[in-house]
């Protein structure tokens, strides 16, 4: 275990900067999706609010399949974590994974910041319990695994301008893969959370919604 966290701290340090940005895409990404909230018109506003309460009723009503969810979770999470690892290995891919990071922020903070704009103090904690258990996994994952695409790319980039492209690229690239699909078991924790824990709290909390 010591060996493992020792790993994760020189990971860490030798990738300090690329962490900083990578985090500060997504919180950007969070902060316009919040404030895209308030740009709405009210027709968007009004198409979005029936939505809502439509999902409130469903969830109310009905039996929630909790293995759809964890399917379609696994899914989605694959998705990205696939399409950061394929852009990781061009030399253009860096803005493209800030975007993917950024992106992800914004659909958790318009999310988040709309059903807190609608239901108030109830949307908070709705908010709270049945995105951010997921999430404290899914999203360090996801964070993780778009530093090691941005880092592997630089890699890339770098044996270009030294005229070094031979030089271990096959090995890192194994490690790189490697690391990756570890990450995603633990991403995949976070997809079992969003499917048989969260909806405990959804179906619960939906009723004073």
């Amino acid at each position: 275990m010591r060996k493992v966290n020792n790993v994760l701290i020189k990971h860490i340090q030798r990738n300090i900067i690329t962490y900083f940005v990578v985090i500060m895409f997504f919180l950007i990404g969070i902060s316009s999706g919040a404030f895209t909230t308030k740009a709405l018109s009210d027709s968007e506003n009004g198409e979005l609010i029936a939505y809502l309460e439509n999902f409130f009723k469903i969830v109310d009503t009905k039996t929630i399949d909790n293995f759809a969810i964890l399917k379609q979770s696994l899914i989605n999470n694959l998705q990205t974590g696939v399409l950061i690892w394929i852009l990781g290995v061009t030399i253009i891919g860096i803005p493209a994974i800030l975007f993917l990071i950024g992106l992800r922020g914004f659909i958790i903070g318009f999310t988040v910041g709309f059903i807190i704009k609608q239901k108030g103090l109830n949307g908070l904690i709705f908010s709270i319990f049945s995105l951010l258990p997921q999430n404290i996994i899914i999203i360090p994952g996801i964070i993780v695994i778009g530093v090691l695409g941005i880092s592997f790319s630089v890699m890339l980039i770098k044996s270009k301008v030294e005229k070094n492209v031979h030089n271990n690229i096959l090995n890192q690239f194994f490690v790189y893969s490697t690391v990756i699909a570890i990450v995603y078991i633990f991403i995949a924790l976070g997809c079992i959370i969003e499917a048989y824990i969260s909806p405990l709290f959804v179906k619960y909390l939906s009723v004073y919604m």
